[in-house]
């Protein structure tokens, strides 16, 4: 059998399905003697099913993946200082314990628990979500702004602390005789096997420390790629109901991969997200739909509106990510894309055409290359804290190469389509079939559709928008309402 070190994707192939493959290889790789030897090992020692060990090995393993590299692969080779760091980070967690005099708390009863909070625009975002609770938590492992926080809302700096659990408790020896045979082991195989399962078990004493101090029904964060299997259990082991997870993107291959979800909250009344997901390895129970927070809030304040001139094409722009390593392909439709652009700025030179590119956007002189001699203007950080949705009211026609702004542009009725050249963007579109409606893949129909709409002043199609996304409107209360629902028939079963 092909190490997992020596495994290789194809960069001819179809960008999904090299995806798919670096999921197999992975579950290849947990099925192996020696690591699920180990798993069960630190399952018993840890007090956590090994299936949901299983789970975070994989997330662990699969994020190991370098899709930037030249000859993109897994990242996990021995290294005797990485494996000697964590050796004696397991050391100090599992010795110093009792050396630790916390003051004993009694378990603090939370209506809500926000987690992965990292920076403050994830805080305002679910702020007046929840507005909606009397008490709320929020875990975070930065130092947040707390203006226009309600007052019954706590912050947990999640790693400003040691962990004293009694979940170590008498267990000192066989931790050790652990972390040496890992050691071993990592040298044997020529992995940095330690990394991984250390992983697993900061994770396991900092959730087990947590929800032994707070307790809650409801725990919420967002973006798919924050799951954790290893908190979601030990949240439910300690008297948590159900884990929400809000959509932040398209189901793009790349972080689709080994999601762990018990409710996944979606923009639109569709349920093709969920299973791609599920084709990926993701585990979902169940599914509700809220439109976009993110706009609700981004929108909250139209006063400067009109500082925005009218804008016949929109161009939303994405960062580059893990996506530009699945395959060639993906990279020359991602530079085509912007050329039909081009072309359809010098074909109707009346138009205004605006890229709107992310606030952390660093440049690309390919693009540059590309829109030189053209009328297209490029904006990065508009003035007056307008933001991207205000330039979505003020647009004919949205266009992206694979923004969720697309989606959440049309529940404004707006005029939102996907560039997919070729159709080759699989790691983003396939099995999405809601979306075909939306996504144009050859330059002819582009042409077509920017003379009906924005030459002949046609009105395009009605489409069913609630499948893309909901009106923003009522987002956060649409949310709220949501989880005191499952909330309700959760105590019901109960009783």
């Amino acid at each position: 059998m092909e190490k997992i070190k020596d495994f290789r994707i194809n960069l001819n192939s179809d960008s999904l399905e090299n995806v798919k493959k670096i999921k197999d290889k992975v579950e290849n790789f947990v099925s192996e003697n020696d690591i699920k030897n180990l798993s069960f090992s630190l399952s018993s020692l840890l007090d956590i099913p090994v299936e949901v060990i299983n789970k975070k090995i994989k997330q662990i393993v699969y994020n190991h993946f370098d899709y930037y590299d030249k000859d993109p692969k897994f990242k996990i080779n021995f290294s005797f200082f990485s494996s000697i760091k964590y050796f004696f980070l397991f050391t100090v967690l599992i010795l110093f314990k009792k050396k630790l005099k916390l003051q004993d708390n009694k378990k603090k009863k939370i209506d809500i628990i926000l987690d992965n909070v990292e920076k403050n625009y994830v805080l305002e975002k679910f702020n007046k979500t929840l507005s909606y609770f009397d008490s709320c938590l929020i875990l975070h492992n930065k130092s947040l702004s707390r203006k226009k926080i309600h007052k019954n809302t706590l912050f947990f700096l999640t790693h400003s602390f040691f962990f004293s659990n009694s979940i170590l408790k008498g267990k000192t020896i066989l931790f050790l005789k652990f972390i040496t045979k890992l050691f071993y082991l990592s040298k044997k195989k020529e992995l940095n096997l330690i990394k991984i399962f250390f992983i697993i078990f900061y994770s396991s004493l900092k959730y087990n420390k947590i929800f032994s101090l707070y307790e809650s029904n409801f725990l919420i964060h967002d973006r798919i790629y924050h799951s954790c299997p290893i908190r979601n259990y030990i949240f439910k082991k300690n008297g948590g109901s159900k884990v929400f997870c809000l959509q932040s993107h398209l189901a793009e291959g790349t972080i689709s991969v080994f999601n762990d979800i018990d409710v996944l909250v979606t923009f639109g009344e569709e349920n093709d997200t969920k299973k791609k997901l599920e084709l990926l390895g993701a585990k979902i129970n169940d599914s509700i739909v809220c439109g976009s927070i993110r706009m609700e809030r981004a929108l909250s304040n139209l006063q400067k509106l009109d500082e925005i001139n009218e804008i016949d094409i929109l161009l939303i722009g994405i960062n580059i990510a893990n996506w530009v390593g699945t395959s060639k392909n993906i990279i020359d439709i991602y530079y085509k894309h912007l050329e039909w652009i081009t072309k359809i700025s010098k074909k109707y030179p009346k138009l205004k055409i605006t890229i709107k590119h992310h606030p952390n956007y660093r440049g690309d002189y390919k693009e540059d290359n590309i829109i030189k001699k053209t009328n297209i203007e490029t904006i990065i950080n508009p003035s007056n804290n307008l933001n991207s949705y205000h330039f979505l009211l003020k647009s004919k026609l949205i266009l992206s190469f694979g923004s969720t702004m697309i989606l959440e542009g049309s529940s404004l009725r707006s005029n939102c389509f996907f560039l997919d050249p070729d159709g080759k963007n699989t790691t983003f579109f396939d099995k999405l079939d809601y979306l075909q409606k939306i996504r144009i893949t050859n330059f002819d129909n582009l042409d077509s559709l920017v003379q009906k709409h924005l030459i002949n002043n046609n009105k395009i199609l009605d489409l069913d928008n609630n499948k893309f996304c909901l009106p923003h409107q009522n987002a956060s209360q649409n949310l709220f309402k949501n989880i005191s629902r499952i909330g309700f028939h959760e105590n019901k079963n109960i009783k």
